[in-house]
């Protein structure tokens, strides 16, 4: 039960009671505020789904693990690439894509899922659109695990691979959370926009080089420079396994982060009407 105090001169961050109920407490109106309810929400939601588990949110990590050997394996000998070359490659690409597929196909119902908080509560809806973003942050954070044991065990990147690869990983987390708000607003607004987004971000992975490598479209590699996924996954993937930054996938990701953040600002100015399209 979400509850509201309504003593302004409470600024405290939301808190879980004893009890078990989510209480939150009201805070002097301000996006700081705001983005502390998105996360304590986010929070929240991931522990409340895996309450009665034994081993709690590591499911996650369990489903991706095995998700990523059993598809590994049967990839590597498709493509006739090493197993060893080809698992750190899919874990870390599919963990990420996941994170992106994942946050923006929920968008499309967030606010729906939310209606009653937004109407009865007067909360932001843009709130909802953050908390969507820090779930699946969290689910994110759990699933890094696979790639990184992977990496430890059978190589393929370094400390300085990493570090060089943080811009890129900056980009692609812009991205997905302006196109989460950019198509979480649309998909309220015109319900149809919703199965559309789903198979639009199905076929992307498929047509994406994530369970397969680049190299297997020989001869056809100019087919991947129309994909703007390949450029989202290459300004980081590349400095991390390969050591060199794809400058010019980096500038294509930072003018689609440029033109996303663009509308994304015009759908927050919009979801005041969030109310009426619920």
């Amino acid at each position: 039960m979400l509850s509201q105090t309504q003593d302004a001169d409470q600024s405290g961050p939301p808190v879980l009671e004893g009890s078990g109920l989510l209480k939150v407490e009201k805070s002097p109106p301000g996006v700081v505020n705001d983005i502390k309810l998105a996360f304590f929400l986010a929070v929240y939601d991931v522990r409340h789904r895996y309450a009665r588990s034994i081993i709690g949110p590591f499911w996650i990590t369990l489903q991706t693990a095995f998700f990523v050997g059993c598809i590994g394996f049967v990839f590597s000998a498709i493509s006739a690439v090493s197993t060893r070359d080809f698992l750190p490659y899919f874990a870390i690409s599919f963990v990420l894509w996941s994170f992106l597929s994942g946050s923006t196909n929920n968008s499309t119902t967030t606010l729906l899922d939310a209606g009653g908080f937004i109407k009865d509560r007067g909360l932001p809806a843009y709130v909802f659109f953050l908390q969507c973003f820090f779930r699946h942050l969290l689910f994110l954070a759990h699933n890094i695990a696979v790639p990184i044991l992977l990496f430890v065990f059978l190589g393929g990147t370094t400390f300085f691979r990493v570090i060089a690869a943080i811009p890129g990983l900056v980009i692609f987390a812009g991205v997905t959370l302006c196109l989460s708000l950019v198509v979480g607003s649309l998909a309220t607004r015109y319900r149809d926009v919703q199965p559309v987004v789903e198979s639009l971000m199905n076929l992307a992975f498929l047509a994406s080089p994530i369970m397969w490598k680049p190299d297997l479209l020989s001869g056809r590699e100019f087919l991947l420079h129309y994909n703007p996924v390949v450029h989202l996954l290459a300004v980081w993937r590349d400095p991390m396994l390969n050591g060199v930054m794809p400058w010019g996938s980096f500038a294509i990701s930072l003018m689609f982060l440029a033109v996303l953040a663009s509308l994304a600002w015009y759908a927050l100015t919009q979801l005041r009407n969030a109310p009426f399209w619920i």
